[in-house]
């Protein structure tokens, strides 16, 4: 699947192939509790809404400038 299909997919199954993803990282917004997900070649973002926790909306992307938010929580031993 390419994140162009996925786009295309109703909600549901969109819900239904981002559980066959990877989950990486989580980040917090003003208004949204996003998650990121692999799948095949490709990302997903998934945003729940902070107070009624509902999934509002995905963002299925391939390049990875949009995963430079979930960096910032990355904490590296040296």
């Amino acid at each position: 699947m390419s994140s162009d299909e996925f786009n295309k997919l109703g909600y549901h199954e969109k819900t239904e192939a981002v559980l066959t993803g990877t989950f990486l990282a989580d980040r917090l917004t003003d208004h949204f509790y996003v998650k990121l997900y692999n799948l095949d070649n490709f990302y997903i973002e998934v945003f729940f809404d902070d107070r009624s926790h509902l999934i509002v909306k995905f963002r299925a992307f391939e390049h990875t400038l949009f995963v430079l938010p979930y960096l910032e929580e990355v904490k590296i031993a040296v």
